[in-house]
């Protein structure tokens, strides 16, 4: 059954990544700049290196962490339920985030 078949208003999950070129890639950059009310916006980067941990840096590198993508997956999961205990996403992250090389 495609998105088109389904009854209307019926939610359709957004692919998290684009589909992988035939080509392999070097590292993958993911960006989504996050408003902040008193300040600059601040810039929230994943980094996915084939064969190595992923890099994740908030604000501008000041806080960063590698994961593995077991440990990745978990935190995923434990802040998407929380994040979403919050209440509604802002409309600032419904966006399609796309991959760059740098």
């Amino acid at each position: 059954m495609t998105a088109d078949e389904l009854p209307e208003g019926t939610p359709v999950r957004m692919p998290y990544a684009d589909e992988p070129d035939s080509a392999p890639e070097p590292r993958r950059f993911y960006r989504l700049r996050a408003p902040h009310v008193e300040k600059a916006s601040v810039p929230v980067t994943v980094r996915v290196t084939p064969d190595a941990d992923l890099y994740v840096a908030v604000g501008s590198g000041r806080r960063r962490m590698y994961l593995t993508p077991n440990e990745a997956w978990a935190l995923w999961r434990c802040l998407s339920e929380a994040v979403a205990s919050t209440g509604e996403p802002p409309e600032w992250i419904r966006v399609h985030v796309t991959p760059t090389h740098r």
